[in-house]
């Protein structure tokens, strides 16, 4: 989570220090792999009909990972698939989003076993 505001102050300085900003992206996906290896994590895409799962990383764009975060789509997020065959219909936060295969491949999440 530190690294997600870290990165949002450097981008809000500007390129001052473009080293930070990648650093900051390096240590997001490095957690997130630390995840996955310790087991249960996949990507969203992965996720069937009915499957309950937390937000651990979003991997998209930064363009579309800033929008999805605007609509409640963020790390820490509980979400709910509610239809996975030609687009992902998730509910998130009393809402409901329609991603797609691209997008929904590059979102990590933690699956809920109950």
């Amino acid at each position: 989570m530190f690294s997600l505001l870290a990165r949002r102050k450097s981008s809000k300085r500007g390129a001052a220090d473009p080293g930070a900003d990648a650093g900051a992206g390096v240590s997001a996906d490095a957690s997130a792999a630390e995840m996955s290896a310790a087991g249960g994590a996949c990507s969203l895409a992965s996720c069937g009909t009915g499957a309950r799962a937390t937000v651990i990383a979003v991997g998209c764009g930064e363009t579309e990972a800033c929008r999805l975060r605007a609509l409640g789509l963020c790390e820490g997020a509980k979400v709910s698939v509610v239809d996975a065959r030609h687009c992902m219909l998730l509910e998130v936060r009393g809402a409901r989003l329609a991603l797609g295969a691209s997008i929904t491949a590059g979102i990590t999440v933690l699956p809920h076993t109950s």
